[in-house]
């Protein structure tokens, strides 16, 4: 399965859990969740295998869905096997992982941050299909030691599974696993990870084009009719690839910026003042000194505020008078301080894991630089 790397929008926390997801617990401090639309589609699974059981053992009658059952939870222990090995292999090179995220059709490893080298990207991306095919292989083998039965028809089936698992995360196309391999490769042939990622993003597209054309194709390789259920197979499978690699595309575009992005150019010069100054004699001073915002200090001269934008702007000019600047301040906590010189990657993380509007910006000394706002940063994305 492909393993997610976060999202590079600012305002989005990093660590919650969004809806319609359960917590399972932890394994090796790593949060495991899944997500609701596991239930529906283990039904599903579930009663197609029961069928296929019933049509070969008739005699089990209604023990078909328990055995059917206990098939899925056991495929689902081998997906999060898969998952595991991207986790642990990412661990191994110290790289943060946050959560295994299961499910049939978008499992991920949710890592933190980049891959330090193409050797890391391949590694970490190679074990996940590595292990469902030793999976595989060993179901399949184990299978053997039925001559008949539940339990050879259950462990061919895993194996088969499992199997196909590893196969298709190896296709050379984002978002799958063979898409991150590919990425790896391209990177240390070019020395540049974002074109390995758009090359992998590419990839995938194609790839998505060619599951998209899989019914016509059967038709005219092999002279079978595509069924309606082919069709909607490759269209799913297709949007899963086109979106996927799409999403990749997009963010590798958008990482070659980052490095242009540098807190000294984007913070605003700022005045500081203490918290019983009048806000219209605060905004007087910022005005004369042709600052861009506020900062609050107390009575040993360290800042602990921030007068907030949209609040001075909702207080109307003649009750600015009567309303000082704590009022419309913000206390500073401690993951709302950013350096003067941290730079595109470091402005997201920062933004994503303590999301706020303004930033505290201190030089290299521990003084004052000014104030980073959010909105200057979205408008610097968006112009470059």
């Amino acid at each position: 399965m492909p393993d997610s790397r976060d999202s590079q929008n600012p305002a989005q926390p990093a660590g919650q859990t969004p809806p319609g997801t359960w917590v399972l617990g932890r394994v090796r401090g790593i949060k495991l969740t899944m997500r609701f639309t596991w239930l529906p589609v283990a039904m599903l699974l579930a009663i197609g295998f029961a069928t296929i059981i019933g049509r070969q053992f008739p005699e089990l009658g209604g023990w078909r869905y328990v055995a059917a059952f206990a098939f899925v939870i056991a495929f689902t222990v081998s997906i999060l096997i898969h998952e595991l090995a991207h986790a642990l292999m990412a661990m191994r090179f110290g790289i943060p992982v946050s959560e295994i995220n299961l499910g049939f059709f978008a499992a991920g490893t949710h890592i933190e941050g980049e891959r330090k080298s193409p050797l890391e990207e391949f590694a970490v991306s190679v074990v996940g299909p590595v292990a469902s095919l030793i999976v595989g292989g060993l179901a399949y083998l184990a299978s053997r030691a039925f001559d008949e039965g539940v339990g050879y028809v259950a462990l061919w089936e895993l194996g088969i599974a499992n199997l196909i698992v590893g196969v298709t995360n190896l296709l050379p196309g984002l978002p799958l696993d063979g898409g991150w391999v590919l990425r790896a490769i391209v990177w240390k042939i070019t020395g540049n990870m974002h074109t390995g990622t758009i090359a992998a993003a590419w990839a995938g597209r194609i790839l998505a084009m060619l599951v998209l054309a899989a019914p016509v194709l059967i038709q005219e390789v092999w002279g079978r009719e595509p069924s309606l259920i082919d069709f909607v197979i490759a269209l799913l499978i297709g949007f899963f690839l086109w979106s996927g690699s799409t999403a990749s595309l997009m963010q590798a575009r958008l990482r070659r910026k980052l490095p242009a992005l540098q807190v000294r150019t984007l913070a605003r010069r700022a005045i500081a003042v203490h918290s019983g100054t009048p806000l219209s004699e605060a905004v007087r001073m910022a005005a004369q000194s042709q600052a861009g915002a506020v900062v609050v200090i107390d009575g040993d001269g360290k800042p602990h505020a921030l007068v907030s934008e949209s609040a001075v702007a909702a207080v109307a000019e003649n009750q600015r008078p009567w309303t000082t600047v704590s009022e419309v301040s913000t206390r500073i906590g401690g993951g709302h301080i950013i350096g003067v010189n941290d730079t595109g990657e470091e402005i997201l993380a920062t933004l994503r894991q303590h999301p706020s509007s303004e930033y505290l910006v201190l030089d290299a000394d521990g003084g004052v630089y000014g104030v980073l706002a959010t909105a200057d940063v979205e408008r610097a994305f968006r112009a470059r």
